[in-house]
């Protein structure tokens, strides 16, 4: 009897083996928690990176009728101060807000007299106590018209002085009204104030000044590039780390684009350069400026030309001298916002806002993005109810924590309340496997059930000849 080599079966029967075990273990569609980051350790071992927020604390505050807040700022002791303004206190006036650390209110003061009198931005004075930028209706002039007022406020909320600045154009017999925005502290100080002053014209121009401590005026300076140019936000303007000052704005007229635009200064408001960014038909409307430690600046804007949909949050770096290295959109097919945007120590940007596309119920969210200091999304998160939520200011505090100011809804309530509250990200790290890599651990597996595959086909051979 002629016997025939088993050995091409055999070949044949591993290798058929490999080709089903390598079916079973062909990369799936797998559901991920994108919060989850899965990192290597230089053993090879596996870990996931779990994060969460935690809200620590939440509080509102208001009256009757409408209230918002505009910004908000952490004193060297840990308490809080809000500036914005309410219309619960009769009329409109410039509103002030002292909170412990955490967040009972302490104090609250208003400013203002029987017309319409808001508060913007509010700093820490280097002397203690505190500084806002505010628009004021000066009512004691022929006609209303509006003021830059600078407020300087106490520790406990008690006013120490107010000063009010009106724009070159504005004179005794001509009231066109100006606009308070923000404020910056000099190293030696005084201050430094960014705004609006409108023209005789009917137009506008940004507006810097600069004041000394106790509020005289030092300087002042008008920029213009089209028909209506402003520095319109709070945290628009900065003093620079090697002298001088920035401003941000926008600046359009009605053949033109909104777009964005930087001005910087020498120390004496004279200008080095400006730079503009948007595109030749669009909308774009910036929000909020800082120097990053690492030199150049980075600008937080709201755009309708770029991005995925209705409006998204669009971040701009730049170079020392204005020139944009990157710039990166953040959000969805709905509405989406940010509002004021903050570096971290590791140099990486965090900023708040709000959401129509991420939130859970449909009438916006408080919106907290963190994105690497290439621009590269990391993490974001959103905070609210059913009822119409939003964020504008905060403050960083360090250890992944953050202090935010927004507005909130309630049910069966017509007006936006006051929002604070406290956020810290928590990160787990989950060790998978300490000593095994998941590379090892598939091809083990792999082998494994080659080999069960190979052996279970060989005793089919061998009954069948039998």
């Amino acid at each position: 009897m002629t016997t025939q080599s088993s050995h091409p079966k055999l070949v044949s029967v591993f290798v058929l083996s490999l080709v089903i075990a390598s079916l079973i273990y062909l990369p799936v569609n797998r559901p991920v928690k994108l919060q989850d980051q899965i990192v290597s350790n230089v053993l090879g071992s596996e870990t996931i990176e779990e994060t969460e927020m935690l809200v620590l604390w939440n509080k509102t505050f208001g009256g009757e009728y409408y209230d918002t807040g505009e910004s908000i700022i952490r004193s060297t002791t840990g308490k809080y101060v809000i500036s914005g303004w309410t219309n619960s206190s009769g009329d409109l006036d410039i509103f002030l807000i002292g909170l412990s650390s955490d967040g009972t209110q302490e104090w609250n003061q208003t400013i203002g007299d029987a017309e319409e009198d808001k508060g913007f931005q509010i700093i820490t004075c280097d002397s203690g106590g505190y500084a806002i930028a505010s628009t004021y209706t000066n009512i004691t002039a022929t006609r209303n018209n509006t003021d830059f007022m600078v407020s300087r406020i106490a520790d406990d909320g008690t006013i120490i002085w107010n000063k009010c600045f009106v724009g070159p154009e504005q004179t005794g017999g001509n009231y066109t009204g100006d606009l308070g925005r923000s404020i910056a502290q000099c190293s030696n100080g005084d201050f430094v104030l960014g705004g609006v002053t409108i023209t005789t014209s009917g137009k506008s121009d940004i507006w810097m000044l600069r004041i000394t401590a106790n509020g005289t005026k030092d300087w002042e300076r008008v920029y213009h590039n089209w028909d209506i140019d402003r520095c319109f936000s709070p945290h628009c303007i900065v003093q620079c780390n090697n002298g001088g000052f920035a401003i941000l704005g926008y600046t359009y007229n009605s053949t033109q684009s909104n777009d964005v635009w930087l001005i910087r200064t020498n120390s004496n408001g004279l200008p080095m350069w400006n730079r503009t960014y948007g595109d030749a038909t669009g909308y774009q409307r910036p929000e909020s400026l800082i120097e990053c430690s690492n030199g150049g600046f980075v600008i937080i804007a709201n755009t309708q030309s770029f991005g995925a949909g209705d409006a998204d949050a669009w971040v701009i770096r730049t170079d020392l001298f204005g020139n944009q290295t990157w710039n990166q959109t953040y959000g969805g097919i709905e509405l989406d916002q940010g509002f004021q945007i903050l570096e971290m120590t590791n140099n990486e940007l965090t900023f708040v806002g709000s959401t129509h596309n991420f939130d859970q119920e449909g009438q916006g969210d408080a919106w907290i993005v963190r994105i690497a200091e290439n621009g590269t999304h990391l993490w974001n998160y959103t905070i609210g109810d059913a009822y119409g939520n939003s964020a504008g200011s905060f403050v960083y505090e360090g250890n992944d924590t953050f202090t935010v100011l927004g507005a909130t809804n309630s049910i069966g309530v017509a007006f936006s309340k006051i929002w604070v509250f406290k956020l810290r990200l928590n990160t787990t790290i989950i060790t998978l496997t300490p000593s095994v890599s998941s590379e090892a651990r598939i091809n083990y597996h792999f082998f494994l059930l080659s080999g069960l595959i190979s052996i279970g086909a060989l005793i089919i051979l061998k009954k069948k000849r039998r």
